[in-house]
């Protein structure tokens, strides 16, 4: 399922800020975040009902791993697109917080890089609504795991993103020196939850990497893996509270 899904309170004008989840590798816009791939536990849904001031949103692109499963796009170029969606739907006239899975997030740091550099007005502006970013494992400095796809290549066709993915990548360097040094980003609340269980006996997306670096943003550790950080079971989940408490906190405080 690919574009931008409308999920909770986007049609209310007076809505006091928007929440915009974007998934990962080889994710999707409802599953990513649905635990157990049940009805009704879709917890953006959760959140347009505990805040109905908030318009909640869920983006959907093609991010494959293997060429066998579909295409994609490197990740400046996707950035590119993703802008134009949002804007297209009036996202950037409000406050905006960003809820993001694995390389979700740094799809989102070169959203934000791209709308400050490509001096498109709207684009700035989004960014400048940017009220926070929430980063679950993301892999800041790459991940060992896109190494050994990489090393399955002759197999899987391996695509761009896998490419980009890797540990100790130079564009991935780069590109959280720019965000880590950003004015803006000071200004930003910043969340960010790791894993600490493996997936097949491997950890994804390891502290380090998870950490980006900023002064005074702690990753905290869960008792998750790479898959199940993203789905809360229930509304008593830490990061389900803890992003609601965010939401509510920005609103009060824009």
């Amino acid at each position: 399922m690919e574009g931008l899904i409308k999920v909770a309170g986007w049609d209310n004008p007076g809505r006091k800020i928007d929440v915009v989840f974007v998934h990962g590798l080889d994710g999707d816009p409802v599953k990513t975040w649905q635990y157990n791939g049940e009805a009704g536990m879709f917890w953006p849904e959760w959140l347009g009902s505990d805040e109905p001031s908030a318009g909640i949103w869920s983006l959907g692109y093609a991010v494959k791993s293997s060429a066998w499963r579909g295409n994609t796009m490197p990740l400046s170029d996707r950035a590119t697109n993703a802008l134009d969606q949002l804007t297209i739907e009036g996202i950037g006239l409000r406050p905006l917080i960003f809820i993001c899975h694995s390389l979700g997030g740094l799809l989102v740091k070169q959203m934000l890089r791209h709308a400050y550099d490509l001096g498109n007005e709207e684009f700035k502006k989004l960014a400048e609504q940017t009220r926070g970013v929430v980063f679950l494992s993301t892999p800041h400095s790459g991940s060992d795991f896109a190494g050994w796809i990489k090393h399955l290549g002759g197999i899987l066709r391996t695509t761009v993103s896998v490419d980009e993915l890797q540990a100790h990548h130079d564009r991935l360097r780069e590109l959280n020196i720019w965000y880590r040094n950003h004015p803006a980003t000071a200004l930003m609340r910043i969340l960010v939850y790791c894993e600490k269980k493996p997936v097949a006996g491997v950890l994804v997306v390891n502290e380090s990497s998870a950490d980006p670096g900023i002064r005074g943003v702690n990753p905290v550790p869960m008792d998750e893996d790479h898959v199940s950080i993203c789905k809360p079971k229930d509304r008593n989940s830490q990061i389900y509270r803890r992003v609601l408490r965010l939401i509510e906190d920005t609103i009060a405080n824009p």
